[in-house]
């Protein structure tokens, strides 16, 4: 893919997201997208089949930001509070992206394709690789679904606690028995 054609898939996506945030998702037409760039309708369809696979490529892409962002600061940091007041901050600043799938009741769709993209790309803790291969997908499914669905709370209360605070959360819960005593 040239520079260019990079640049107008971007382009696309981001022009998804703020139609989405003044429209719910069902009520934007692929010729919407085109018209608020100024292309013309098949251009779209050189980058995506259609207006799903813009919003996946979306997520997709927001998910790759996340993981090509984060090696030198969780590496700053080193301990997993550190990698999960990242993850906190990140998500945080992807408020717009929270807020339209919110708006067109598509947080679902983030946790999912969260979930996907992370087995998909291989990104898993170390110690998640110790484990037979059926046991790493659940352990990672279990690991990002519930952080996802976490961050979704978090925004959807308006980000009360600051990403630190969710991270001293998360933890805590993490190492918390489940059934009292």
């Amino acid at each position: 893919m040239t520079h260019r054609q990079l640049i107008l898939q971007l382009m696309l996506q981001q022009a998804l997201l703020q139609l989405m945030l003044r429209k719910r998702y069902e009520d934007i037409s692929i010729s919407d997208l085109c018209d608020f760039i100024q292309i013309p309708r098949r251009a779209f369809y050189r980058y995506f089949s259609g207006k799903d696979g813009a919003l996946y490529a979306l997520i997709d892409h927001t998910m790759s930001d996340f993981f090509e962002d984060s090696p030198e600061k969780l590496q700053k940091r080193g301990a997993a509070k550190g990698e999960l007041e990242q993850t906190f901050a990140f998500w945080k600043d992807k408020k717009a992206l929270l807020d339209a799938l919110e708006y067109s009741g598509l947080s679902g769709l983030l946790v999912a394709r969260a979930t996907e993209f992370t087995l998909r790309e291989g990104y898993m803790p170390r110690n998640f690789r110790q484990l037979m291969p059926e046991l790493q997908e659940m352990a990672m499914s279990f690991s990002v679904y519930g952080l996802m669905s976490m961050i979704l709370r978090w925004h959807k209360q308006g980000f009360l606690l600051s990403p630190s605070e969710m991270s001293k959360l998360a933890i805590s819960l993490l190492t918390t028995p489940l059934l009292p005593e």
